[in-house]
């Protein structure tokens, strides 16, 4: 005669988890066997599969997350939120507010541009939650920290991604910041530890007041710094690619310029003015005249553009 007596817990397991999954749950099954309770080493192994395989899923979904950003090192000096290579050349420093809508626009943008500039470029967050969108953007400026905590600085930029992707924005927050950080791998309890604290509010001050001190007013704000020259060039609102990579390319155009320049003098020659430069760069100067001076803003956008590529402001 066949001895099923071995194969019965995990018969037990078998059906306990099809009830879980139709009825929701161990006390659902129970209540439906008469109030009968299984075995205790059988209800034993059914937690822990279930615990098992919520795991999994977790890691599964933050592993997927996490693999979208390929150019976040964990570690950055300063513990400063950068995505991209740490010795790049330009460095877009962006001040942003989780809940504008503008930023959320501009994000991919960004992370396109970094992406793509085979270590040329590098992107900084600053955060400037608008009192307007308080207390949402501020708790979750917060909360990025906290996870950063847990995390380090590729995790920061995996739950930057998330908030934007979940937040109603201009305002509405993402409903429960602890699940999210659970959700993306973190540990439930240090991040609420975290979040009751006040230990991020000198950060996100710092950075506030960072943002006054260049003029910006609304989010998103954008300072392209050339980190060779030291140049900078403040660029507003949720630009297209091509108007960041419009001056990076001048602020190039103007250093080589500048080294050509200086190249001739010491020549005893004709100083160029950069036309020969530029019309390698852009396209543009030997051949159609002499290269344009370098403004210090971004292209001036018309009245469809500027709307389109807004900001909210204080």
């Amino acid at each position: 005669m066949l001895n099923l007596k071995p194969l019965i817990p995990a018969i037990a397991i078998s059906v306990v988890l099809s009830q879980v999954a139709t009825f929701g749950g161990l006390a659902a099954f129970n209540a439906l066997q008469g109030g009968r309770y299984l075995d205790d080493k059988v209800a034993a192994a059914v937690d822990d599969l279930i615990v098992q395989r919520e795991l999994k899923e977790i890691e599964a979904y933050a592993s997927a997350q996490y693999a979208r950003y390929p150019n976040a090192v964990d570690t950055v000096p300063n513990d400063a939120r950068v995505y991209g290579d740490l010795k790049a050349r330009f460095t877009l420093a962006e001040f942003s507010d989780m809940e504008c809508p503008y930023c959320k626009r501009l994000h991919p943008t960004m992370k396109e541009i970094v992406d793509r500039s085979n270590g040329a470029v590098n992107w900084q967050w600053r955060h400037l939650p608008l009192q307007f969108h308080n207390p949402a953007a501020h708790d979750e400026a917060k909360a990025s920290e906290c996870f950063a905590e847990q995390k380090g600085n590729k995790g920061f930029w995996v739950f930057l991604d998330q908030v934007f992707e979940l937040s109603a924005g201009n305002g509405g927050g993402v409903k429960d910041l602890p699940a999210l950080a659970k959700r993306l791998g973190g540990d439930k309890a240090k991040f609420n530890e975290c979040m009751a604290s006040e230990r991020h509010k000198d950060r996100i001050n710092e950075h506030m007041l960072m943002g006054e001190k260049i003029g910006a007013t609304g989010t998103p704000a954008t300072m392209v710094i050339d980190n060779l020259t030291g140049e900078k060039e403040f660029v507003k609102g949720a630009q297209p690619a091509s108007a960041f990579i419009t001056v990076m390319k001048k602020m190039m155009v103007s250093e080589r310029a500048d080294a050509q320049a200086d190249e001739q003098k010491q020549k005893g020659e004709q100083v160029d003015g950069g036309a020969v430069v530029s019309e390698q760069i852009l396209g543009y100067g030997a051949r159609g005249g002499a290269a344009p001076v370098a403004e210090k803003t971004a292209p001036v956008a018309t009245a469809d553009e500027e709307q389109d590529a807004g900001t909210d402001e204080q």
